[in-house]
């Protein structure tokens, strides 16, 4: 897969998300430059050196029909996984979630129990991830919309997706397959105890946030996955200007995603490749800090697991047999 080139006319969706992400850096390229910020578009999370240290921030959306149903959802799971998207973020880029602030946009009709049970899950993600929830607002609108602000305590040592190098073994930190299989299962209607696990997944997922400090020592880039492995090995190799090479019978796949796989008529290599909202970390790691790396995930309580190597190039390669999946992108796809 090697990069296309990006129409600057014509609509968001013949351009799609990243896309856009990547004409709106050029346009700002004439904004005025400020001394502090240390790391700007093309992270998972900004940097800004403040009094003290640094922080980080980090903004994003979850929007009813795009990020979830509520027909599928309960109102505390929504507010869980809109606050764990910014979490993981943070995590991708080495750091402490510190507070969030939350804006609502809500229909009139919408039931107060409803808004409740959302602030149930926003408390729990608060407590599990020890950060304050510190204000937002609240407004009316055509439909529900959550849009969350994060503040972030900065490693020492800043990690993006702009350092990898080739030679470098690229890792994640966890099985991928899950989320996508669970995602399938709610489309599809499918209760059963076989989905029950990875509906939990897709759900309740759960940001690498230790994992993604003690590996900010140790590797040259990193990110999270929430687009899909090829689509987020894609921007770690925009950024650093490689070639990520992949093997599809490398990627750790849960067993029950596995035969959800089967039933869905896919490959769980194929899921596992173009499973979003997975949170688990994507990092390339030099070889001469693998056994250092990998002893230090295992400690934070993941499992780091070689699924390719950096080498030079353009892009993206899937080595053997599987089919590359393009990933989310939110103006070619909805949930």
């Amino acid at each position: 897969m090697t990069p296309r080139r990006i129409p600057r006319r014509g609509s968001v969706g013949a351009v799609g998300e990243f896309g856009l992400i990547r004409l709106i850096a050029g346009w700002m390229r004439t904004q005025p430059r400020i001394p502090g910020l240390v790391k700007g578009m093309g992270d998972d999370c900004a940097t800004l050196l403040v009094r003290g240290g640094r922080a980080q921030l980090k903004t994003d959306a979850a929007v009813e029909g795009i990020h979830f149903r509520r027909e599928w959802a309960a109102p505390g799971d929504i507010g869980w996984k809109a606050l764990c998207a910014n979490v993981s973020d943070i995590a991708a880029a080495g750091g402490r979630p510190l507070a969030a602030l939350i804006s609502l946009e809500l229909p009139p009709a919408t039931p107060v129990a409803w808004v409740k049970g959302l602030y149930t899950g926003f408390v729990a993600c608060a407590r599990r991830y020890r950060f304050a929830i510190a204000g937002g607002n609240i407004s009316s609108g055509p439909h529900i919309a959550i849009h969350v602000s994060m503040t972030g305590e900065a490693p020492r040592r800043l990690i993006g997706r702009s350092d990898a190098r080739p030679g470098d073994l690229v890792a994640v930190t966890g099985a991928l397959g899950g989320s996508e299989a669970g995602l399938a299962a709610l489309q599809r209607g499918w209760r059963d105890p076989a989905a029950r696990a990875e509906i939990a997944t897709h759900l309740r997922p759960q940001p690498n946030v230790r994992a993604g400090q003690v590996l900010a020592r140790h590797a040259s880039a990193m990110c999270d996955i929430s687009d899909g492995l090829v689509a987020d090995a894609g921007h770690v190799a925009r950024e650093s200007k490689v070639r990520l090479a992949l093997v599809p019978g490398a990627i750790p796949v849960p067993l029950g995603a596995a035969a959800l796989a089967t039933r869905l008529g896919t490959t769980s290599a194929n899921l596992a490749m173009a499973s979003g909202e997975e949170y688990v970390l994507l990092a390339t790691v030099p070889r001469r800090c693998w056994k250092l790396a990998k002893a230090a995930a295992e400690k934070a309580g993941a499992e780091l697991v070689a699924v390719g190597e950096v080498r030079r190039g353009r892009g993206v390669a899937i080595l053997g047999p599987g089919r590359p999946p393009h990933g989310y992108d939110h103006f070619r796809r909805t949930a």
